[in-house]
């Protein structure tokens, strides 16, 4: 293998990179830290939204084999400051004119949404130079898109004629959707090939460019950051201010209505008011803040942004992970919990259950409030249904887990590969 011309490839993660990025950008990076010291015959560059910037990652022998270079965006959703929230801003622009020429030199593009700015320019150049484009499914687009259509309408509008008119009447919140998933299907059509995790997004892709150019893709883990060894209960409890006989209840994502945050704080003010000794530690960023402060008191810290390396100490040292969201493709906080050894409730809306193949190690929950707070007040409180939770987790973890190097020797990197063959057959 390593006797092979290096395969040149492209990733574009139309997103900002910052300490405060979610998993779709965090997940990059630790790929492009695994092809800096693998021996694959792969020289990778992952492009970001933001300030001109160009991140070497060295091998051993020093030879750069990865790099993480920003550039500047054509037009920032951050410049649209009249939208009262945006989860993180991406690029609206039509063509990228610098990303363009640099893509002319590479075998294979992947891009990892088809709705903005670097896909957008990677479908063109790929047109153009008759390089083969693959992509990958990660965020659902469409699913946010109607819903922070609709929060946008209501807050800008409150409840006047005109919400009625644009909710119940157009339907814009369900047009947007609809619009993002013609805008993916037209995407796909440029595509030589399609990574998936969700068995819908396989459907979709196989039914436009055939099931022998779609490729499973798996999240990967770094056990070196996350698994039980991590655990320190006692300071957990001291540095979040948990009294020692509650039962912890960890929320990792954005504190907002995309990740269903309001389901989670109403469900845990039910549990609080019946007297259970429950104590939710959210640790991300977002609006839902104050409530969660107003509404739990003493029964939440709220951590805002944590490091990989502190959470991973969470993970380990908390009794479970509550992820109300309804809108995944991809979760890395399941699997870092599971690695470490946390019980997992999860949306059944979501599909996550399925990512990791229905493990006992998650208990799958109904949507609505009623719910939540039927499955928090079961779980909190049956130690026995953690302890074997746990247990599976761990037997979960070691079987079926794979690493990032893992990741990328298979599951990216032969795809890509395959794909960049295309080119010298047909073009």
């Amino acid at each position: 293998m390593t006797s092979q011309k290096p395969l040149r490839a492209a990733v574009l993660v139309d997103l900002p990179r910052s300490s405060l990025s979610g998993g779709h950008v965090k997940g990059w990076e630790r790929l492009a830290k695994a092809a800096s010291i693998s021996d694959l015959p792969l020289e990778l560059t992952v492009y970001f939204s933001g300030e001109p910037l160009t991140e070497a990652l060295h091998a051993k022998n020093l030879r750069i084999k990865a790099r993480l270079k920003q550039l500047p965006p054509v037009f920032s959703t951050s410049r649209l400051k009249f939208l009262p929230y945006v989860p993180d801003n991406t690029d609206l622009g039509h063509h990228h004119v610098e990303l363009a020429e640099e893509l002319k030199d590479y075998d294979v593009i992947l891009t990892t949404d088809g709705y903005f700015c670097f896909a957008k320019t990677a479908e063109k150049v790929s047109r153009l130079y008759g390089i083969p484009l693959v992509t990958s499914f990660h965020t659902d687009t469409p699913a946010y898109a109607r819903i922070f259509t609709r929060l946008t309408i209501e807050r800008l509008f409150g409840h006047t004629a005109l919400t009625r008119l644009l909710l119940d009447k157009l339907h814009l919140p369900e047009w947007q959707e609809a619009k993002k998933i013609a805008r993916m299907k037209t995407h796909l059509r440029a595509c030589t090939a399609v990574l998936y995790k969700r068995e819908e997004d396989r459907q979709m892709a196989a039914t436009i460019i055939g099931e022998n150019s779609v490729y499973p893709v798996r999240i990967g883990i770094d056990r070196t950051m996350f698994g039980p060894h991590k655990r320190d209960r006692e300071g957990v409890e001291i540095d979040y201010h948990v009294p020692h006989d509650h039962v912890i209840v960890l929320f990792v994502g954005r504190l907002d209505v995309g990740k269903n945050i309001y389901t989670l704080i109403e469900a845990m003010e039910t549990l609080v008011s019946e007297g259970r000794a429950v104590h939710l530690i959210t640790a991300g960023v977002g609006p839902a803040e104050a409530d969660l402060r107003a509404r739990l008191g003493a029964n939440v810290t709220v951590a805002g942004f944590v490091e990989p390396e502190e959470l991973a100490r969470l993970y380990a040292s908390a009794d479970l992970l509550a992820l109300t969201s309804e809108v995944e493709i991809r979760s890395m906080s399941s699997v870092e919990a599971i690695a470490s050894g946390l019980p997992v409730l999860v949306s059944k809306k979501s599909g996550i259950a399925a990512l990791c193949d229905y493990t006992p190690a998650m208990l799958e929950v109904e949507s609505g409030v009623e719910a939540w707070t039927k499955a928090l007040r079961d779980v909190t409180g049956s130690t026995n249904t953690r302890i074997q939770m746990t247990k599976h987790a761990h037997a979960y973890a070691e079987a079926s887990i794979a690493s990032w190097n893992d990741v990328l020797a298979q599951d990216f990197y032969p795809a890509l590969r395959i794909a960049a063959e295309t080119r010298k057959k047909y073009g």
